[in-house]
């Protein structure tokens, strides 16, 4: 009996070291060497692609155009209609500075921004032009908050990695 029990033993083993081989050759195969692929860049057309040789021709022949995108910024400025503490905050006296974006309210502690308590977005093509922000979190009475821009990167979903604050002067108050 100890003898087949011995033989069983020997394989198990034999079978998860074929196992291991056999995992590691799979997980090799499909990740190779990724500096021997060709690259693939997008271009404006989602359907077409061109390789690393394509684009060093494009670049040797100067036909290869550098794309940058700005976003015209403004100085935009805001008041707070009522400054109740609660759920959203009612705004006032809106100068949007950029086309497309988002308002923000942000917590302000000595100065210095803090947390996001809400946005709403804004579009002069799509003719969004919001009077009042919800908030995730309430104002708290005797609180200062700052209302701040955010630019708009293009999927009007708000990212904070990829909308960014919008420089310049901020408006703030303090929650009653």
């Amino acid at each position: 009996m100890s003898e087949q029990l011995k033989e069983e033993s020997q394989k198990t083993v034999v079978s998860f070291v074929v196992g291991l081989l056999v995992g590691g050759l799979l997980v090799w195969a499909f990740t190779g060497n990724s500096s021997e692929a060709p690259k693939k860049e997008m271009k404006d057309d989602k359907s077409e692609m061109t390789t690393d040789e394509e684009v060093a021709t494009q670049e040797e022949v100067g036909t290869d155009e550098e794309e940058t995108t700005t976003v015209p910024v403004g100085e935009g400025s805001v008041s707070v209609d009522g400054d109740a503490a609660g759920m959203s905050v009612s705004l006032a006296n809106v100068t949007f500075p950029a086309e497309e974006g988002w308002v923000g309210v942000r917590n302000l502690n000595e100065g210095k921004l803090g947390m996001i308590l809400g946005v709403a977005r804004f579009s002069a093509e799509q003719g969004l032009n919001p009077k009042e922000i919800q908030l995730l979190t309430p104002t708290v009475s005797g609180r200062e908050y700052a209302i701040v821009f955010y630019s708009e990167s293009g999927d009007r979903k708000f990212n904070l990695a990829e909308d960014v604050q919008l420089e310049g002067e901020f408006a703030t108050f303090t929650a009653k």
